[in-house]
């Protein structure tokens, strides 16, 4: 009882507190990205692993890239999605969800592919199955978009760890993160990848600045990445 308690009341703090403002920063970003690398494209096709059981991100997207620009966009979602979730999520034709072990029997090519704070929690130190993952997700899409976290030491990683359990704990089968990258071990994973940076996204101010050391912007990164050919 307790336990619901405590989550209820993180995410209820965080809503009012946060207000999207993580996700309509990132949102911006991604686009912009996007529209960069889309090479004026009229329909541009996207797959999100890992978009999470709200995927704010996701329809914040669709909506600069639909309404905005006026660009026929087509998301694919995966994630850890049962029955009750995918009833709930698959209301918009143009942003469709599956469970993630339907994206074995996906063969659709992609021009994007999102991966937003996701390696962190399938474990940094996990080289083989995140050398895998891109890899295979590397086959389904032109460019793969990574947004993930930085850290530069002790204090860094304990601000994480206090923003991971903040944001995350209240969710479900979402654990929370306490090993995150460094920049030498994110360049390696890519190495390992045989993965071309394409651009360097630093220093990006996901958090409102009454949210103190956890707003820092050195905390959070963007790479644009495709496979060397």
């Amino acid at each position: 009882m307790i336990n619901k308690i405590l989550k209820l009341s993180l995410k209820k703090l965080r809503g009012f507190t946060v207000n999207n403002f993580r996700e309509k920063t990132l949102s911006e970003i991604i686009v912009k990205i996007i529209l960069k690398y889309s090479n004026n494209k009229e329909t541009i096709k996207i797959i999100d692993y890992g978009a999470g059981f709200e995927a704010k991100i996701v329809f914040c997207v669709y909506d600069i890239l639909k309404k905005k620009y006026k660009i026929d966009v087509k998301i694919y979602c995966y994630d850890l999605y049962n029955l009750e979730n995918l009833k709930v999520l698959n209301h918009n034709k143009d942003i469709i969800f599956f469970n993630i072990k339907d994206l074995n029997f996906d063969n659709t090519k992609y021009d994007f592919c999102l991966i937003s704070d996701v390696l962190h929690h399938i474990g940094v130190n996990k080289t083989s199955e995140l050398k895998n993952l891109i890899n295979n997700l590397q086959n389904k899409a032109e460019y793969i978009l990574i947004k993930d976290h930085f850290i530069y030491g002790f204090f860094s990683r304990m601000t994480l760890i206090t923003m991971e359990f903040l944001g995350n704990y209240y969710k479900k089968n979402v654990n929370v993160a306490t090993r995150f990258f460094d920049k030498p071990s994110f360049n390696y994973l890519l190495k390992l990848t045989n993965s071309e940076i394409v651009e360097e996204i630093l220093n990006i101010q996901c958090y409102q600045s009454y949210f103190l050391f956890m707003s820092n912007p050195k905390l959070h990164f963007i790479y644009l990445i495709k496979k060397f050919k």
